[in-house]
This record gives C-alpha cells, sequence and structure tokens, in this order.
C-alpha cells in the first residue's frame, strides 16, 4: 500500500526508546483487546511486563478472573456470551416497562390536557381588593386541602410493607413547610 513503510522487526535501540514503543504500543494492544471483548464476548487476560520490569495487566471480566478459570479449567462458569445475553434480555425487559410506562403517562397527560382547554386563565388585573382577598383566602385554603391530602397520601406510602423512595415522614415535611413560610402572607390581611 501506498505511504506504508516496513519496518525490520528488531529490538529498537536506546532504553528511552523503547519505553516510549512499549507504551504506545501497550495502549494500542489493550484497546484492541477491549475491542475484541466487547464484539465478540471474549473473555481475555493480558499480562506485560515494561521494559523496566513494571507489571501492566488487562483482563475481561477480570484478570484474576481469568486466571483461576484457567487454573482450574472450569467450565462450569457462565461464558462471557451467556452472561451478556442475560444482561440483555434484563435490560431489553427493564426498557420496556419504562417505555410502556411512559407511553402510559403521556396517555394520562393527554387527557388531562383535553380536560383543560376550557379552562380560562384568570386575568387578575381587573379584579378589585375585595375580588383579591377572597381570591387568597381561596388559594390558602386550596393549598391547605392539598397539603392535607399529600400527608394522607405520605401516611398510607409509610404504613405499606414495600419500601417506597417517596416515603417521608410527615413530622419533616410539616417542618420544611413552616421554614419555607411565606413571611408576607401573615401581613397581607392584617393591613
Amino acid at each position: 500500500m501506498k505511504g506504508e513503510t516496513t519496518r525490520a522487526k528488531t529490538m529498537i535501540e536506546g532504553a528511552k526508546a523503547r519505553r516510549v514503543a512499549f507504551s504506545k504500543q501497550r495502549t494500542g494492544l489493550f484497546k484492541k483487546a477491549s475491542e475484541l471483548c466487547t464484539l465478540c464476548a471474549v473473555e481475555m487476560a493480558l499480562i506485560l511486563f515494561s521494559p523496566s520490569g513494571q507489571p501492566f495487566s488487562f483482563g475481561h471480566p477480570s484478570v484474576g478472573a481469568i486466571l483461576d478459570r484457567f487454573e482450574r479449567r472450569q467450565t462450569a462458569c457462565p461464558t462471557a456470551t451467556q452472561q451478556a445475553q442475560a444482561n440483555g434480555d434484563q435490560t431489553l425487559v427493564e426498557l420496556n416497562k419504562q417505555i410502556a410506562d411512559v407511553l402510559e403517562q403521556l396517555k394520562a397527560e393527554k387527557k388531562r390536557a383535553k380536560e383543560l382547554q376550557h379552562v380560562k386563565p384568570l386575568e387578575i388585573q381587573n379584579l378589585s381588593f375585595d375580588q383579591l382577598m377572597g381570591l387568597k383566602k381561596a388559594l390558602a385554603d386550596l393549598k391547605e386541602n392539598v397539603d392535607q391530602r399529600r400527608m394522607a397520601l405520605l401516611a398510607l406510602e409509610v404504613s405499606t410493607p414495600t419500601p417506597c423512595a417517596r416515603a417521608i415522614d410527615a413530622s419533616v415535611i410539616r417542618k420544611t413547610d413552616e421554614e419555607h413560610c411565606d413571611p408576607r402572607e401573615a401581613n397581607v390581611g392584617e393591613e
């Protein structure tokens, strides 16, 4: 091929040049080994010693596992192909479940959007002071109802035997709500 030069396969002269060549060739060798493991689902171990005697290794799944298998010559160990197949099947099942969940959520959100199409936004610019105060009270009542419902749901989640990431102690939520209370809310009605 044009542009390629063939080099005699002899030992490189000079210790520094050999160290540099070893470092570059080692990186390329490990990269090719990793590609071979990924593409062909093979198990492999490489152990190299640098010109200075320092060991370098690459192993898939690990050097120790490959050496143990080689020493014992166990065939009962699952092969990399079998492990990849099992992992792929499990991942596929999980991904299909996630897709089904997302599609169900999308369907529910589309239904909610259709229901909310007739709702018009409230134009508060044209409301009188008394109307604004009534709206404020209605919103406060709504917030109280939402908080009560949330606490009831949290209490239900805490009482269920299955662990749930959202199961939080209700006292922590109340404390958090009190800390984030807007101080302006208390003063507006007193004027």
